[in-house]
């Protein structure tokens, strides 16, 4: 999927074969067997080496992004005129998978120079991304060990 910065103009030749980047037109994304999903995004022309570029996903219901990504742009990206970024670890969310997605890129200082916003439906990979349970069982000894002298030395300055 291509993201573009810019709204796309009807007299556009390239409109027709962007036009499902539209701002206010729902993108549709799918996620891998990695859980991930893969965008592709359009540099705008004010792009400079060593500026930030991000995506972030919000649910609908949620104040925080649920997804994110963050970038520093190089001149080959620059040259190229694109950067792919990738959101990981695609799960489901309880009420439903609809999100905002802000494309945002930004130059010295943190200024924002460019913005663009979709709602999209994300679909995760069959029963999606779960976060992996790491069990007293698996922790090394050496971690245990380390547990065990952080208590006793907290224990023994709490006498003083």
């Amino acid at each position: 999927m291509r993201l573009n910065f810019a709204l796309q103009s009807i007299e556009d030749p390239l409109s027709a074969a962007m036009a499902h980047t539209m701002e206010y037109d729902t993108l549709y994304l799918f996620a891998n067997e990695k859980h991930e999903i893969n965008l592709i995004c359009i540099l705008p022309e004010d792009a400079h080496e060593g500026d930030i570029i991000s995506l972030n996903a919000t649910h609908l219901l949620a104040r925080d992004a649920r997804y994110s990504v963050e970038h520093t742009l190089t001149l080959t990206e620059i040259e190229t005129g694109y950067v792919q970024l990738v959101l990981t670890q695609i799960g489901f969310c309880d009420d439903s998978n609809e999100y905002v997605l802000q494309l945002m890129l930004h130059g010295r200082h943190a200024t924002l120079k460019d913005s663009a916003e979709f709602d999209v439906l994300m679909t995760p990979h069959e029963n999606g991304y779960i976060t992996p349970n790491i069990t007293a069982a698996t922790s090394s000894k050496s971690h245990s060990l380390r547990q065990y002298l952080t208590s006793f030395s907290s224990s023994f300055l709490s006498l003083f």
